[in-house]
């Protein structure tokens, strides 16, 4: 019983980011660590696509630019 009371007592104090990584032990404090790298990793790869999406459709834009200027060399 002493235990859930304790248990809510910590809960009810630990609001801000600070406050609750204090109410953390180590093993969760590496937990959160871990989730942390795992979205950041997630958000880079993320990020990567991205740009690889961008770069060929602008591959395709110069070949595009590349075909509409031979048909202008043509005309002259």
């Amino acid at each position: 019983m002493h235990h859930e009371q304790s248990t809510e007592h910590t809960s009810m104090h630990c609001g801000s980011i600070p406050e609750i990584w204090e109410c953390l032990n180590e093993e969760q404090k590496k937990k959160v660590v871990l989730m942390k790298l795992d979205m950041k990793i997630q958000w880079m790869e993320k990020r990567i696509k991205d740009m690889e999406s961008t770069i060929e459709l602008k591959k395709k834009a110069i070949d595009d630019i590349k075909q509409v200027q031979e048909m202008i060399k043509q005309k002259k």
